[in-house]
């Protein structure tokens, strides 16, 4: 069996284009492991100008792992999706819908992968089990912050965009990193 663990982080950026709008960060975080040893990870940040929140930050997070688990070619064996956020887990057990119009193409997004493995279960742990995919969130968001010039880039190309496209705004990936270790290793 492979446990897929996973955590969205979002931080919002002053200057949205109206109150009921956020513009920001959202920053993921996933790891899988097998017989409980790491054997791929990931983390990255994505940007939006407009309608960037925590689930998004989380529904990125669970779709970047599925995608690597596609990648690595897991479909026929069983698989435990982890994650402390209760929402995004009762949406894809379907004991829960989505209402938010950003949110349900995320969520159909994640739905339509999941349909790809043979055996997928989800399950909800209290933000205390899930450790490891927390702090991968929290490592790209400092990686991001840690870069003077991408972040003032990208403070720049969140105000341009959000007077461009308000409506739709497009996602901005900044940081994409996937390693996949098949020996054991820890992390």
């Amino acid at each position: 069996m492979y446990i897929l663990e996973f955590d969205g982080l979002f931080r919002g950026v002053q200057g949205g284009a109206n109150s009921t709008t956020k513009c920001g960060f959202m920053c993921y975080g996933w790891l899988i492991r097998r017989t409980g040893h790491i054997v791929a990870r990931g983390h990255g940040t994505y940007l939006r100008s407009d309608d960037a929140t925590s689930n998004a930050a989380e529904y990125l997070a669970l779709i970047e792992g599925l995608e690597a688990l596609l990648d690595m070619g897991i479909t026929s064996e069983r698989i435990l999706v982890i994650g402390d956020a209760k929402t995004i887990i009762n949406q894809m057990k379907g004991t829960a819908v989505s209402n938010v119009s950003r949110i349900k193409k995320l969520s159909s997004r994640a739905r339509r992968i999941a349909r790809k493995f043979d055996h997928i279960d989800f399950l909800w742990v209290p933000r205390r089990e899930n450790h490891a995919a927390d702090r991968l969130s929290r490592r790209a968001l400092r990686q991001f912050k840690q870069d003077p010039h991408l972040f003032d880039y990208a403070m720049s190309y969140l105000l341009t965009e959000q007077k461009k496209h308000k409506k739709n705004p497009p996602l901005f990936p900044i940081l994409d990193l996937r390693i996949m270790q098949p020996r054991n290793v820890e992390f």
